[in-house]
């Protein structure tokens, strides 16, 4: 087997460089060490985008549903709950949503919430169709129409209502 002189020269400098960089020492954490404008920095850094909200929010809405419709209605009240939360972290996130969030928390959380603590399907059905209007109107106002939802949301993925 031969090695052009060319390759293994790059090969040493390759592994001569790795040799002489600077150590990264696993005890070393930035949220200890850095100064307070590199760990606000950092911080921004790893807000979550809408999208990534946004995510959570879908598998949510599929798990508020199924929960409610399986009879669930404790896990179906904690769904409601944790959308409206990611909805104010979305608020303090991505401050040009806080309007439209705001305004989707007050038009469509109130009686998901109360519906799903009262357990009864019927209410639910009707809450669920406002918290899916409110979600619509709040993409439309977002510049996001083309992102619809379904009226019935496919099959939650949470183990909790597969056991």
């Amino acid at each position: 087997m031969t090695v052009s002189l060319a390759r293994l020269g790059a090969s040493l400098c390759f592994v001569t460089s790795l040799a002489l960089a600077p150590a990264v020492h696993a005890d070393s954490d930035w949220r200890d060490d850095a100064t307070q404008e590199e760990k606000v920095r950092n911080l921004v850094k790893v807000v979550p985008s809408t999208s990534q909200i946004m995510i959570e929010l879908g598998e949510r809405y599929s798990h508020l549903y199924w929960a409610a419709n399986m009879g669930k209605w404790e896990f179906a009240a904690y769904q409601a709950e944790e959308v409206a939360a990611l909805v104010e972290t979305l608020r303090i996130a991505q401050p040009r949503r806080a309007k439209t969030a705001g305004e989707f928390l007050d038009r469509a959380f109130p009686e998901i919430a109360e519906a799903a603590e009262s357990r009864d399907s019927d209410r639910f059905e009707r809450a669920f169709a406002q918290l899916r209007q409110a979600c619509l109107t709040c993409h439309v106002a977002n510049d996001h129409a083309f992102i619809t939802l379904p009226a019935i949301p496919p099959r939650s993925s949470s183990p909790v209502l597969h056991e």
